[in-house]
């Protein structure tokens, strides 16, 4: 005859708020995520400051339940961080570039040379593709004299294709999970 545990005043204890739609059923899509959990992840990446009370008011949910959603989002690696965009123009960049690399036999991302590029701060991305080329790097230059400098230090590493970029039309779109297309 032990003490017993006392009840849950209502459901509201147990598995979320009242007004938290995870408390009761809702369809998923195959990332396990359900149309609010969709609409706050576009929501975060259009307006990445925006508050919970706003988020809340857009999907019809308290701060409190967006902010526990948000949190289970960021535990479950779905939102990976925020940032703010910056003009490379502004701070000086007036040039950026993709610079492809073909590299030398044996020249991999571990290569000193390599990780020397990778901590560039004009290095604002790297992807390792399948290809022709094995590395794709995005870079900010001050003008032509810096780009042909830092195109020469990639060289090192193998042969190089530069593409200058004159206007990113697109630079970054509200990504969701991919949709089934009817008959696949």
């Amino acid at each position: 005859m032990g003490v017993q545990a006392p009840r849950p005043k209502d459901r509201r204890q147990i598995g979320g708020t009242a007004d938290d739609s995870s408390a009761r059923p809702a369809s998923r899509s195959e990332s396990g995520l359900d149309a609010v959990d969709l609409r706050l992840l576009e929501l975060l990446q259009a307006e990445g400051r925006i508050t919970l009370s706003e988020l809340g008011r857009r999907v019809s949910l308290s701060p409190a339940a967006v902010g526990e959603r948000v949190r289970r989002l960021e535990a479950d690696g779905t939102v990976t961080g925020y940032a703010a965009q910056v003009s490379a123009a502004r701070l000086g960049y007036g040039i950026q570039a993709f610079v492809r690399v073909s590299p030398h036999a044996r020249v991999t991302v571990k290569y000193l040379r390599s990780q020397e590029l990778l901590h560039r701060p004009e290095v604002l991305e790297v992807h390792h593709v399948l290809g022709e080329d094995c590395w794709i790097f995005k870079i900010a230059a001050r003008d032509t004299a810096h780009l042909e400098e830092l195109i020469e230090l990639m060289s090192t590493l193998g042969r190089t294709t530069t593409s200058v970029i004159l206007s990113s039309p697109v630079t970054q779109s509200v990504l969701l999970p991919p949709t089934r297309q009817p008959g696949s």
